[in-house]
């Protein structure tokens, strides 16, 4: 019997998960089924192997009524992308009602996807696109430059490669670096990786977030800084 108070197994691994995040205060994910983005290194698939989640793709709404009454951050969709083709438009309009139903909170929502983004961002979101590499940054950036929302962000992790600089960073509110994770250290980004991104945020004055995960490369203090 499941003692009062005892979070469920579910409810366990969501605040693991917030807790190795960092840089948000609880996760929100109203699009439950295994993602069908195609990651190789994607973290959520050894969770689909337990019975208490279910592979097949479902809206669930009723996560917006788990929502604390104080604003949070809450990042949204962390198990899936909002914005893949394969998520219904009529999907993410039932979601974004929600988010404006909402408006204490701030929804940081991340995707990979940012050409599919199909309608203004409400005040309350932060938008922003994950890059693995320079080639991702410079395609990804094509799409997310011409999108206005409240915060723009860059979530460069994993971070696998050195990134090659051009204007990518003009426009962007906030930068988030880390490491990929469950695959050992062998993908692990150079530390002049990491250097170099933060020359670039330093000089366009934008606040950088090291993840926990890069205290090993890092090696000193870990910068952890958010948009104003």
């Amino acid at each position: 019997m499941r003692s009062v108070g005892m979070p469920r197994m579910g409810e366990k691994i969501n605040m693991s998960i917030e807790k190795s995040i960092g840089w948000t205060d609880r996760t929100c994910n109203p699009i439950k089924g295994k993602c069908k983005g195609g990651c190789w290194y994607c973290w959520t698939k050894p969770l689909y192997k337990r019975k208490f989640l279910q592979p097949k793709i479902h809206l669930d709404l009723d996560v917006f009524f788990k929502l604390p009454k104080s604003p949070k951050k809450i990042f949204l969709c962390s198990t899936h992308d909002l914005f893949g083709e394969w998520v219904q438009s009529w999907w993410r309009t039932a979601i974004f009602e929600r988010i404006e139903a909402h408006p204490q909170h701030t929804f940081q929502i991340l995707t990979k996807f940012p050409e599919n983004i199909d309608r203004p961002m409400p005040d309350n979101v932060w938008l922003g696109i994950t890059v693995e590499d320079g080639f991702e940054l410079e395609r990804r950036m094509r799409s997310f430059q011409k999108i206005e929302a409240t915060k723009k962000f860059i979530s460069f992790e994993p971070l696998l490669a050195g990134i090659l600089w051009a204007n990518y960073l003009m426009g962007i509110d906030w930068v988030i670096v880390g490491r990929l994770t469950g695959h050992g250290h062998e993908n692990d980004p150079e530390k002049r990786f990491i250097e170099s991104i933060m020359e670039e945020a330093n000089w366009k004055q934008i606040p950088v977030f090291l993840k926990n995960n890069l205290k090993r490369i890092w090696g000193e203090s870990l910068i952890q800084e958010f948009p104003k």
